[in-house]
């Protein structure tokens, strides 16, 4: 899925929404690649979505939360978003609390239910606790945080902007390497699943070892 392709879905998205469709430009102007990975973000949330939900009203929710989960980065100097892997500690502190100037700019929509307030504040959490802002542990952290969790972090290791990329197959060992322990493990195996089947052709095509040690596990 390319770039222009994931802003068409977008705007499309967001063409009845101007509250949604303002905040993306504004995330847009404020920082282009925190804008791109939103959108690859809200992709595979899209994705994993429609797997786990029958009402299409509830994909749709989570997939707007999705693309709006960073809107606090509106606070933070794009300096340091281009320099997120290199900061002092204090400038490290600031942006773990992005999620919080997310939820508060995005009160009117929480509260309309039009987006999912804890899943924003806690897209960061791990299950071990050793996640942001908050700390949480496993039953703490919602359904929709741990899919946030699985999508956001598949595509900022797949970022072909970041200083680290790693290739899709990469990522999803990773993903399966810290399965229960930073990321739920069902989520994680079900973007291993999508990504075999549906993004690169077939369970056939390319097996990764996630799959196969996955497989193993479950056996």
């Amino acid at each position: 899925m390319n770039g222009e392709r994931l802003e068409q879905e977008a705007a499309a998205f967001a063409r009845n929404e101007p509250q949604t469709a303002f905040l993306l430009k504004r995330l847009k102007r404020h920082h282009l690649p925190t804008y791109k990975l939103s959108l690859m973000t809200a992709y595979y949330t899209r994705l994993l979505a429609k797997e786990l939900f029958d009402n299409d009203e509830d994909v749709r929710r989570l997939y707007r939360t999705a693309l709006l989960q960073d809107i606090g980065k509106l606070h933070i100097d794009a300096d340091v978003l281009d320099n997120r892997y290199r900061l002092y500690e204090g400038e490290m502190l600031r942006l773990q609390e992005h999620p919080k100037h997310s939820a508060n700019i995005l009160e009117p929509l929480i509260e309309s239910f039009a987006v999912d307030g804890e899943a924003v504040l806690h897209h960061h959490e791990n299950l071990d606790g050793t996640g942001y802002p908050f700390g949480l542990t496993y039953e703490s952290i919602s359904q929709n945080a741990r899919v946030l969790r699985v999508a956001d972090t598949f595509a900022t290791l797949t970022d072909r902007h970041s200083s680290f990329r790693l290739s899709h197959e990469e990522a999803l060992e990773e993903l399966y390497r810290w399965s229960d322990i930073l990321f739920d493990g069902e989520v994680a195996e079900l973007m291993n699943r999508l990504y075999r089947d549906r993004l690169q052709g077939g369970p056939e095509k390319g097996e990764s070892r996630y799959a196969g040690a996955a497989r193993n596990r479950n056996s």
